[in-house]
C-alpha cells in the first residue's frame, strides 16, 4: 500500500483536529475553576458559551452520532475528506465520552480509507 501526499495531509489534519480538541478540553472543560465560572451562563464570560455547546453535544451523544454518520458515508463511498473527518470526529467523540458511536464512526472511516487506498494500488498495478 502506498501513502500519497493527500493521505499525509489528511493524517496531519486528523492529528491537528484531535490535538486541538485535547488542548481545548484540557484548558476550558476539565478545570474545576471553569466549571464554577460557567455555572450561570447568563453571567458567565463568552469563553463559557463554546464550552456549553461542547458539553451539550456530549450530553446528547451528538459527537458520536456525527462520527457514525460520517463513518457510514465514508464506508459507502465518500471522498478522502469525509473519510478523514470520520476518523477525526470518531476520536473526538471518544474524547467527549461518546465512545460507542464514536468508535464505530472512526473504525468505518479507517476501514474506508485503507480500502480506498488498496483499490487505487490494485488499479495502478493493473495499468
Amino acid at each position: 500500500m502506498t501513502v500519497t501526499k493527500r493521505d499525509l495531509w489528511a493524517i496531519l489534519a486528523v492529528g491537528a483536529a484531535i490535538g486541538l480538541m485535547v488542548a481545548y478540553r484540557h484548558l476550558q472543560v476539565e478545570p474545576r475553576e471553569m466549571g464554577a465560572l460557567c455555572l450561570d451562563l447568563s453571567k458567565a464570560p463568552f469563553a463559557c458559551q463554546p464550552r456549553a455547546v461542547l458539553l451539550w453535544l456530549q450530553h446528547w451523544q451528538l459527537w458520536g452520532a456525527g462520527a457514525m454518520a460520517l463513518g457510514i458515508w465514508a464506508f459507502i463511498g465518500a471522498p478522502l475528506a469525509v473519510r478523514a473527518a470520520a476518523v477525526a470526529l470518531g476520536v473526538i467523540a471518544v474524547l467527549n465520552f461518546n465512545a460507542t458511536w464514536g468508535m464505530i464512526g472512526a473504525a468505518l472511516g479507517c476501514w474506508a480509507w485503507v480500502e480506498a487506498n488498496a483499490r487505487q494500488a490494485k488499479a495502478a498495478a493493473r495499468a
